[in-house]
């Protein structure tokens, strides 16, 4: 479990096709992520991976065919956002973030005002029913406050300290992006179905 805040933003340097997947590589160079150890989870661009390898410099993780088949397309060379997990006695100041990509969204429009900027997502018109102003969202790992939904789109305003820190400063219009629903919105549906 994670909360949404980024720690630190890597860089894929290797991405190879296996049996029965791939295996990741990503280059960090944040001395937040140097307590890692292997069977580690870290959320990375949204998705729980587990640490299978290590060092200084570098975290390996193993991909399996649904977690590909469910996730925002990725290159080497892309830029990534890196989450440990949740520690018992850390501060919460996201949202509670499972690291279970509901499906994959698009960047369709990035206003710029004086001092944040405010960007449109389109999203799989299945996951809209669980999208709701001021409710939370997860955008490839981040933490965000849903400000507007329309049809199958919603926004989410952007502050330079987000733009900075995350990997949202790479992202370009028609960028694929992982998006994770609030659970709280699936526990509610599946408790509404439960009482038919």
């Amino acid at each position: 479990m994670f909360t949404g805040i980024i720690e630190s933003v890597g860089q894929i340097n290797s991405l190879k096709k296996i049996n029965s997947g791939c295996e990741l590589i990503v280059e960090y160079n944040n001395s937040i992520l140097n307590d890692i150890a292997l069977g580690d989870s870290v959320s990375v661009n949204g998705i729980c991976l587990t640490v299978t390898k290590f060092d200084e410099q570098s975290l390996r993780f193993d991909l399996s065919n649904e977690t590909i088949s469910r996730m925002s397309k990725i290159r080497v060379g892309d830029k990534i956002n890196l989450e440990r997990s949740l520690k018992i006695n850390a501060k919460i100041s996201g949202h509670f973030v499972f690291g279970h990509v509901d499906g994959v969204a698009i960047l369709i429009d990035n206003e710029k005002k004086s001092k944040y900027e405010v960007s449109t997502i389109k999203s799989p018109k299945k996951l809209m029913k669980y999208i709701s102003e001021k409710g939370s969202i997860s955008l490839n790992g981040i933490s965000l406050t849903i400000n507007e939904v329309k049809n199958d789109t919603f926004k989410i305003s952007l502050i330079p300290h987000t733009i900075k820190n995350t990997c949202f400063q790479y992202t370009n219009i028609k960028d694929e992006i992982n998006i994770e629903i609030d659970m709280l919105a699936r526990y509610v549906e599946n408790i509404l179905n439960n009482k038919k």
